[in-house]
């Protein structure tokens, strides 16, 4: 997997955010019935992958606070391993966040129709997702996939 443990994260202004899981939990302290959605999304970009990963802080009446990173790394051989790169990442984030006080929400951007290819690695991943302790969401639920980090794909 082509990520480590000093991403760098922004917010939608572009501010650097140098320690996420501090930033997250301040987050939590100031919005304690808020909810943490971790979702992420690829792009292929000729030879490169573009991949964004999204920290979607919502709390109801409140809207969502986002921060994300996105890096460009070279192709993978094959949309299977590309896909499964998502999950990986939106997991190893979600980890990291484990130890808050909010129950985090897993969104890939997979889809549950079999008629895309992507729902080859739907049931997988869900089954991924949840057997690490997490709520596991796909098209059409995986907004912050979708929504988040697409944005930032883009």
């Amino acid at each position: 997997m082509g990520i480590n443990g000093d991403l760098v994260f922004r917010t939608s202004h572009g501010e650097s955010v140098p320690n996420v899981v501090n930033y997250v939990n301040n987050w939590l302290h100031e919005h304690p019935k808020g909810e943490i959605h971790v979702g992420a999304d690829s792009k292929k970009c000729g030879h490169k992958t573009k991949y964004s990963v999204s920290i979607c802080m919502w709390e109801n009446n409140y809207g969502v606070h986002e921060i994300h990173h996105t890096e460009l790394i070279n192709n993978y051989p094959d949309d299977f391993s590309r896909l499964w790169e998502e999950v990986e990442r939106v997991v190893v984030i979600a980890r990291k966040l484990n130890d808050l006080s909010a129950k985090i929400h897993v969104h890939v951007d997979l889809n549950n129709d079999p008629r895309f290819f992507s729902n080859k690695l739907y049931e997988a991943s869900m089954g991924f997702i949840t057997s690490l302790g997490f709520q596991a969401y796909g098209k059409p639920n995986a907004w912050a996939a979708s929504c988040g980090a697409h944005k930032y794909c883009q």
